[in-house]
């Protein structure tokens, strides 16, 4: 695993955020990839099985954030979010909220 440190501006100020790049091969197991465009607030599932058919076993989740598209807006924000699912996808528990929650 690589920890990249990456600082962005939003409306509260200065952000920092840590970007993790991971072998898709290392999350397929236990966890679930989804693509997340910000400006439409969309998220949607990204199959990893059919990424390593097409990327192969040495893709990250780096070559997926440079990938990602929204098809709503077709802007590429490059954000994924990973999410713990369990062996059997039972632990899963992201989800953006509403605008009133």
């Amino acid at each position: 695993m690589t920890v990249r440190l990456a600082q962005g501006n939003n409306a509260a100020g200065l952000v920092t955020v840590y970007l993790y790049s991971m072998l898709l091969a290392e999350l397929a197991s236990h966890f679930e990839l989804y693509a997340v465009c910000g400006p439409c607030r969309r998220m949607a599932r990204i199959d990893v099985h059919r990424l390593l058919d097409s990327l192969g076993a040495r893709a990250t989740t780096d070559d997926v954030r440079a990938r990602v598209r929204c098809r709503a807006c077709s802007k590429r924000t490059g954000d994924i979010r990973i999410v713990y699912a369990g062996p059997c996808g039972g632990a899963r528990g992201f989800h953006y909220r509403g605008s009133g929650a």
